[in-house]
């Protein structure tokens, strides 16, 4: 969710649980101010923290128990980070809640509406469906969102009842993902890559950013790097990329692109999770300008790939 200057800002209280047939909720536009107020310094919504917890325990019946009834085997973790759920209303309607620990947001300032004490946005009603977003980090701006669609009631005062459980029970000792021995769930990929290798490929003048809660993205070089990590399906031959010996007895698999400039994407296999799937790495290197044409860009790739392996869990 991209969350545009032009912001929806609301108000909320604190309390467990709105009535959403009698909760009023004052609405304001206004514009997202060019300054922060200050870090926001939360612990419990850190980046460190939200890389650790279950997403889908957050949204259990008991817990959105004001919404409606949870139905059964609809929660779906789409990705780390991430999960949705399908309700029935006491009314019999049908609403779907979506959540998502690193939603991104272009906001760097302060807003008067709040929930759990962090700055809140609001974006909609567009039809059927609204998102209301609890803002973590103003540089870069990220946030936790849940996203409602919900035909024949109110979206917004459903995302925003949804998102006040949400940051509650973040602050109430939630459940923890799994992390296995050598399991990359609680890594900052930006504080594990030696810079000075980043410098030597990408250029001087590179500086690291998060990229979302499980990667991490350089600028400002001769070309850009993006490193993610994710649960999917294991990496192959598939789709034009070709196996790469990445040392160690690693495979990895990279495609390169050159329909502007050159880019090389090198994925791997960290750990495997069952039923094909795994905890897969990837690394994209990104040289986009018009002069690439004699850039190694998948030799570059590997490189850093070959650089990082070492620094990994388990390696």
């Amino acid at each position: 969710m991209l969350v545009l200057a032009a912001l929806l800002i609301v108000s909320t209280g604190t309390a467990c649980g709105p009535d959403l047939g009698r909760q009023n909720f004052p609405r304001t536009t206004v514009t997202a101010s060019a300054a922060a107020d200050g870090p926001i310094t939360d612990e419990a919504v850190s980046f460190a923290t939200l890389r650790t917890i279950d997403p889908c325990a957050l949204l259990g019946s008991q817990a959105l128990a004001d919404l409606g009834t949870v139905r059964a085997g609809s929660q779906d973790p789409s990705a780390l980070g991430e999960c949705s759920v399908d309700l029935t209303d006491a009314g019999g309607k049908d609403l779907s809640l979506h959540l998502q620990f690193d939603d991104i947001t272009l906001t760097n300032g302060s807003t008067p509406g709040a929930v759990g004490g962090l700055p809140l946005l609001v974006n909609g009603p567009d039809g059927n469906s609204c998102t209301a977003t609890a803002v973590t980090s103003y540089t870069p701006g990220y946030g936790i969102s849940v996203r409602v669609g919900y035909d024949g009631g109110d979206p917004c005062r459903a995302a925003q009842s949804g998102l006040q459980v949400v940051v509650q029970r973040l602050h109430d000792n939630p459940a923890k993902l799994p992390q296995p021995s050598g399991s990359l769930v609680a890594v900052d990929f930006c504080a594990i890559v030696d810079e000075g290798l980043v410098t030597n490929v990408l250029g001087r003048g590179s500086k690291s950013s998060v990229y979302g809660l499980h990667g991490c993205t350089w600028s400002g070089g001769l070309a850009t790097a993006y490193l993610d990590y994710d649960i999917r399906l294991v990496p192959d031959a598939r789709d034009g990329a070709a196996p790469v010996d990445l040392g160690g007895g690693v495979t990895g698999y990279q495609k390169l692109e050159t329909g502007a400039g050159r880019q090389c994407t090198i994925d791997w296999l960290h750990r495997a999770t069952g039923d094909g799937k795994g905890e897969v790495v990837s690394f994209k290197y990104d040289n986009f300008h018009d002069d690439a044409g004699n850039d190694d860009a998948c030799g570059k790739a590997a490189t850093v790939v070959k650089g990082l392996l070492p620094a990994l869990p388990g390696a």
